[in-house]
Formats: structure tokens, C-alpha cells, sequence
């Protein structure tokens, strides 16, 4: 079978379904590379496979999932290492991966492979998804934590939702005015997440409840207006209706003012 008959969508499409846009497309197109496509001379491979790729992107996974149930796990999670090992356990497995890789990624369509592969396997999948997010960590620089963080959060976290705490909110003073007392809800995963950037990056949480108000009591006025003009409009309408009835009675009877 040539390779013609693989079809393979372009690595834009997966960009798309990822949220991250590469900087260097050809650290991409290792990611995607399998050494059975340079075996055979792949005019779309790479000049390496994604081998080195994948041994970065394991740790990543294990590191960004370890992170996220510290900050997020139950109590019983976080507190004991046994589970927290066992929670990074619902993600790491290949057989996992794949599914994740498969489902939510359709890596069958991308992934740069000799003719042998028209099927990839199940280990095919898991390595390409660990040499995608190796490829990830590599390109996005100094933004690295947050970028791995949120691509891993959106394409595995519902695999371990069951180990984290119940959805809820914190509340934090207002940054717009430092002597005013007032408070807003601020979702915990949001503020947790924020917690990993430098200080001069972190969530400046403002009011804007007053300015919010200001509007609300301008848009009043302005319908009370409308409805008084609509009001008196009524009012005028109906004594010139009266007037006119009048003026048609006198005619008639012949009766003079």
C-alpha cells in the first residue's frame, strides 16, 4: 500500500483542537514523526522521530498532573502520597493515553508513519500524545508552566474529577480601592491556578459591581422617562379624541359656542 493511501490532516487541524499555536512547526512535526516513517523515507517526516520527544513529554504529564490534584485534591489525595500516586495513575497508562490521544485528539489522522501503520496502535497513540506535549513544553518558553498546564488541564482532567475537591468559590478583597471593604467571589480553581505565576503576573481581581450599578440607575431613568412621555401621549391623544367628539355633536344639533 503506498503512503498515499494514509491520510494525513494538517498539523493546523490539531493545533486547533490542542488551543496552542507552535512557534517552531518543525519541533511539531517531530512530535508526530514515528521512526517507521523514516525507515521508509516519509516525505512528510521530520529529520528525527519523536522518541526524545516523548521521554520530555512523560515527565510533563506526571509533573502537570501531580501539580494539579496538590492544589485540587481532596484532602484524602493531597495528604497522603499513596493516593496522590495513584490519582496521576488515572492518566499516565498508555491505555489511557491512547483513548485521550484517539478520542479527543484523532491522532490516527496525524501522526507521520511508515505503510505498515495504516492502524496506529495503542502504543503509537500514548507515545505521540507524550511527544506532543514534550514538543509543547519546548516551544511555548517562559509561559511554560501555565501553557502545559491548561493543554493537559483540557485534555485530560475530567479523567480524575472524582479525586478533586467540591467545586467552590473564595473570596478575595477588592483590588480596586484599597480602603474599601467589599468582596467578589473568585472560582478556586481559577485562584489556585493563578497561584504558579510569578507575582507580577498574578490575578488582579477588581469591583466593578458600583460602575455596574451607575448603569443600572441610568437605564431606570431613561424607561421612567419613556414611560411617562408614553403616558402623556396617551393623555393628549385621548382629549383631542374628546374635543373632536364634541366639535362633531355641536355640528350636528347646530349648537354655537
Amino acid at each position: 500500500m503506498s503512503s498515499k493511501n494514509i491520510y494525513l490532516k494538517p498539523m493546523s487541524d490539531l493545533e486547533h483542537v490542542l488551543g496552542y499555536r507552535f512557534k517552531n512547526k518543525d519541533i511539531l512535526k517531530q512530535s508526530l514523526t514515528h521512526a517507521s516513517a523514516l525507515h521508509e523515507n516519509h516525505p512528510k517526516a521530520s529529520y528525527r522521530d519523536q522518541s526524545s520527544l516523548a521521554f520530555v513529554g512523560d515527565a510533563v504529564l506526571k509533573y502537570a498532573v501531580a501539580r494539579y490534584l496538590l492544589l485540587n485534591g481532596r484532602d484524602q489525595v493531597v495528604k497522603n502520597s499513596a493516593e496522590l500516586h495513584k490519582g496521576t495513575q488515572t492518566i499516565i497508562p498508555n491505555a489511557i493515553l491512547a483513548k485521550i490521544a484517539h478520542e479527543k485528539l484523532h491522532l490516527e489522522e496525524h501522526i507521520i508513519r511508515g505503510n505498515a501503520h495504516v492502524a496506529p496502535s495503542e502504543k503509537m497513540h500514548a507515545d505521540c500524545m507524550e511527544a506532543i506535549l514534550g514538543a509543547i513544553a519546548l516551544d511555548c518558553g517562559v509561559d511554560q508552566q501555565k501553557v502545559i498546564f491548561d493543554v493537559i488541564e483540557k485534555l485530560c482532567s475530567d479523567r480524575y474529577q472524582t479525586l478533586l475537591k467540591p467545586i467552590e468559590t473564595i473570596r478575595l478583597k477588592s483590588a480596586c480601592d484599597e480602603e474599601e471593604e467589599d468582596y467578589i467571589n473568585v472560582s478556586r480553581y481559577v485562584f489556585l491556578r493563578d497561584q504558579a505565576r510569578p507575582l507580577s503576573q498574578k490575578l488582579i481581581v477588581t469591583d466593578n459591581s458600583h460602575k455596574r450599578t451607575h448603569w443600572q440607575k441610568l437605564g431606570q431613568v431613561i424607561l421612567w422617562l419613556f414611560a411617562i412621555c408614553g403616558f402623556l401621549t396617551i393623555l393628549w391623544l385621548i382629549a383631542n379624541f374628546i374635543i373632536f367628539q364634541l366639535s362633531v355633536d355641536v355640528e350636528n344639533q347646530g349648537w354655537e359656542f
